[in-house]
């Protein structure tokens, strides 16, 4: 995707840039002496902006490697691979980027395992793998916390970017268009103004293949507007192209002709000669159906001939442009020649597509084929593990109860000696004083004592009364007075989509788990100790049985529907072992009514 930068925020790039650049020599001579970890914070404030000399600060480091700890090794490989990617290196191999995702899950922040599965994703996506790089731009997201300050917007609105282009080549437009949509958003949250217009200009192609040619029209002025408002002209001017050919295919040649003298003056897309730059050189067919449109055929065949020199795409483009130019003038011996190259370039472009269909189809058998494999390892390795923690715990349990009954010896011998060698005088003595002392505080404080006695009764009497009657309430009366909660009130205040901007805090989570603990223990006990889930799925997990809506916990985790029944899913399959957001609740509901039946 191209991107705009200000002139002004290029220089000042340029020049941030540079003065890093100035000390790199210091930093570098930093390491001999073991201090990496300087080295790695300034490689790590140039990445997103100068990754070119993150890659020649990082690259000679591979010879120090041994010399570096463990996680400073790893976080050297992840910024020196994430650098390469922004420099559009092309990867053949997915051993580096498996090897950083197989230490962030077990070590890294949400945002180093966002980064490594995007790296994966990356990769695979070089290789021609597809599937499998979705899955791994789908499992970068899933690995971000958007409830927190701290996340990388910035990656991960990248990483949606990614995610949509991969919907645009299988074309699937309602997915890439929702790509899109979250594309825009966390640029937005991350202060990125351009790439937020810049991914709603993006999803103007999704419109279009859905058929909705006024939201088309609708956006490409909204985006314009946008880019005006914050001083983008020549990227306001550059909107046109799919509404210029809009308006061509309705024989709107007025509306069409203002675009298209916008789109060539003020874009800076055109070099003196007229010539459009690179890569975009389809728009030839949209001026040659305007000179068609407004009788001036000599000049419509100028542009279609123009665009017969490009790649077969364009050449087919141009064919099917030359023969309805020569339909109109009844030229039958030009009418039969472009005919003939018409369907030739036409079956040029059905032969690759469906090489294009068959090389995906089988990326898809091999992705799936990988992960029946994956499922079948993984079932043994959890097996292994079950029976190495059945073995560890009886070992433990045998030491523990060993241990118990030895100490407990010794305290009695030890309790039995001390006994011995107290005369029965000082014992007799000590009893004597402690009488006294006794009756003294009894005297001076007996009210006192009455007092708080009695308090403290009454409080004791009143919490039995309530933890009994709480105890026999069903399940629904329980899930009844957790919803009358001030924590679950204020949730349900922050889930309004449209009214608070304000999201959950970790205190707010907080709260709201330990009073899941004590109103359903039989569900904290089952979800939320379990060091299998997600942060995410965990909080997917509790505000399922609260009964919020999709759309509501989408709202409250800064998501989307669809990335929240994913969740879901995924939660209800780590827990009870279906791959579907269906049961889900169900499932979390036959818990609560288990619990129920064992008070009664």
């Amino acid at each position: 995707m191209r991107e705009y930068i200000h002139s002004g925020a290029q220089r000042l790039a340029n020049v941030m840039g540079y003065l890093m650049m100035a000390l790199l020599f210091p930093l570098t001579a930093c390491t001999r002496h073991g201090d990496y970890d300087a080295l790695l914070r300034t490689a790590d404030s140039l990445v997103n902006v100068r990754p070119d000399s993150v890659i020649q600060l990082l690259e000679p480091l591979g010879k120090e490697q041994e010399d570096m700890a463990a996680a400073q090794r790893m976080r050297w490989l992840l910024l020196l691979t994430s650098a390469q990617n922004k420099c559009d290196t092309i990867f053949h191999s997915d051993s580096l980027q498996l090897e950083l995702v197989r230490y962030y899950d077990r070590h890294g922040s949400p945002n180093e395992r966002m980064t490594a599965h995007y790296l994966l994703g990356r990769a695979y996506s070089d290789m021609g793998e597809a599937p499998r790089a979705l899955q791994c731009f789908l499992d970068a997201v899933a690995c971000a916390d958007t409830t927190s300050w701290g996340c990388d917007f910035q990656n991960l609105f990248r990483i949606y970017g990614q995610i949509a282009m991969i919907y645009q080549t299988q074309y699937i437009p309602t997915e890439e268009l929702g790509a899109w949509e979250r594309f825009s958003h966390f640029a937005m949250r991350s202060g990125d103004i351009y790439n937020y217009i810049r991914g709603k200009e993006m999803s103007l192609l999704s419109y279009y293949d859905m058929g909705d040619t006024v939201a088309c029209l609708r956006i490409t002025e909204e985006c314009r507007k946008e880019y005006e408002r914050h001083g983008m002209h020549q990227a306001a001017a550059s909107v046109f192209p799919t509404a210029i050919y809009i308006h061509l295919l309705k024989s709107d040649y007025a509306h069409a002709k203002e675009m298209m003298d916008i789109f060539e003056n003020d874009s800076g897309l055109f070099d003196s000669c007229g010539n459009i730059s690179k890569g975009r050189e389809g728009y030839y067919y949209s001026k040659g159906l305007y000179y068609m449109g407004v009788q001036e055929n000599d000049s419509a065949e100028l542009f279609l001939r123009k665009l017969q020199s490009f790649h077969y795409n364009h050449d087919f483009q141009a064919n099917k442009g030359l023969l309805s130019l020569y339909q109109g003038r009844e030229n039958t011996d030009s009418v039969a020649k472009y005919a003939l190259l018409y369907e030739k370039s036409a079956d040029a472009i059905i032969s690759e597509n469906q090489a294009d269909a068959v090389a995906q189809a089988a990326a898809y058998n091999k992705y799936s084929r990988l992960q029946e494999e994956s499922e079948k390892l993984a079932v043994r390795a959890e097996n292994s593990k079950w029976m190495s923690r059945v073995s560890l715990m009886m070992v433990l349990f045998i030491v523990s109860v060993s241990a118990y009954f030895f100490v407990r010896y010794k305290k009695m011998q030890k309790k039995k000696i001390e006994a011995l060698g107290v005369s029965y005088t000082n014992l007799m003595s000590e009893y004597r004083q402690a009488c006294h002392e006794a009756e003294s505080l009894r005297l001076d404080r007996d009210l006192a004592l009455r007092e708080k006695a009695d308090e403290a009764a009454k409080l004791k009497s009143r919490l039995d009364e309530m933890r009994v009657f709480y105890e026999q309430l069903s399940p629904v009366m329980k899930k009844m007075v957790m919803s009358k909660s001030d924590i679950v009130k204020k949730f349900k205040e922050m889930a309004v989509p449209n009214i608070s901007k304000d999201f959950p805090d970790s205190r707010d989570w907080t709260l709201l788990k330990e009073t899941m603990e004590y109103s359903n223990p039989a569900l904290y006990e089952r979800i939320f100790v379990s060091d299998n889930l997600s942060q995410q799925e965990i909080y997917v997990c509790l505000l399922t049985i609260l009964h919020f809506s999709s759309s509501e916990i989408a709202v409250l985790l800064d998501t989307s529907k669809q990335r929240v029944s994913n969740l879901k899913a995924s939660a209800n399959y780590k827990l009870f072992g279906e791959k579907s957001a269906v049961s889900f609740l169900d499932n979390l509901d036959n818990i609560q009514s288990a619990e129920g039946q064992t008070i009664t």
